[in-house]
């Protein structure tokens, strides 16, 4: 199968290079000095689950100058972003193209199906810590990195594809599956990032800080109630054990991990805020939710 991975940052990148270095056929949407690097001397992860990796002869391109079909897309752009990766999209869709989208946006495939309805969308999350280190230098953090996916619209997908993408990430050493509900494990996969990206722009702190018992982690732990209590509102279905996996899993992350909202709002760059903190407190104020944490963290980053 041929695939193409829109939006070559850490996540992008990790996914394209895993498969790659496994004999897959996979183009990459990219840009600027990262774009230019990658064409010519090729894309190098740095990865704490297998040997580093160093994809040469990479195929990439800009999205307007992408050729041909391709069978499966991900998806892992910005949730700012998405509007300007929809041509990208319908230009190298066909009709068994399947597009996974990988964002920290809950239902990112139904809002894509709206402005391209011809066009097969999953949704997928994912569990990772990646960035770009330098022009065409990707680092992927610890040890975890997991990758599910699902037809939760009941799309028309040729038999047996989902099988096959989930083998090619499996032996590319991801840890793959086809959820059985990935509406479910999608909104886990956002309480999750989105309480970690809020608790750590708000204290400025890593994961580490988290780990320990004192206020930091007890206004993790408030801000995944809140969340976990807007969604119930919106009668999403969630495990009993939501809340305890997600402490888990912050527990399971090294202790200098970010989010990539917090390098960028460090950076001074574009962010994500909007998708991960302040769409929960509008929401929260729709469905007469109240959330103090997250109001908080909103009125820090002065949320109009």
């Amino acid at each position: 199968m041929k695939y193409l991975i829109i939006g070559t940052g850490g996540t992008g990148a990790a996914i394209g290079a895993f498969l790659a270095a496994d004999g897959k056929d996979v183009t990459f949407v990219a840009r600027g000095n990262h774009l230019k690097a990658m064409l010519e001397n090729g894309l190098t992860v740095e990865s704490g689950i297998r040997e580093n990796l160093d994809i040469k002869n990479v195929k990439a391109a800009e999205g307007k100058d992408i050729e041909g079909k391709f069978d499966v897309i991900f998806v892992c752009v910005k949730s700012y972003s998405l509007d300007e990766i929809v041509p990208v999209i319908e230009k190298a869709a066909y009709e068994n193209t399947v597009v996974i989208p990988i964002l920290n946006m809950f239902k990112t495939g139904a809002a894509l199906k709206e402005k391209l309805p011809n066009v097969k969308f999953l949704e997928g999350c994912i569990y990772i810590s990646a960035y770009i280190d330098g022009p065409g230098k990707v680092v992927q953090v610890g040890n975890v990195f997991k990758l599910f996916f699902g037809n939760p619209y009941n799309e028309n997908v040729k038999a047996g594809m989902l099988e096959e993408i989930e083998s090619d990430l499996k032996n590319a050493k991801i840890t793959a599956g086809i959820s059985d509900d990935i509406l479910r494990d999608s909104f886990k996969k956002f309480t999750f990032i989105s309480a970690f990206a809020a608790v750590g722009s708000y204290f400025d702190v890593s994961a580490g800080s988290i780990h320990k018992e004192g206020e930091i982690r007890e206004f993790y732990k408030s801000l995944l109630r809140e969340i976990i209590a807007v969604g119930k509102a919106m009668g999403v279905t969630m495990s009993p054990t939501l809340f305890d996996d997600d402490i888990q899993s912050i527990d399971n992350f090294g202790p200098d991990v970010k989010t990539s909202l917090q390098r960028d709002l460090e950076a001074g760059k574009n962010s994500e805020i909007d998708t991960l903190v302040y769409s929960v407190v509008r929401l929260a104020k729709e469905y007469g939710i109240d959330t103090p944490s997250y109001s908080a963290v909103a009125a820090k980053f002065q949320m109009s």
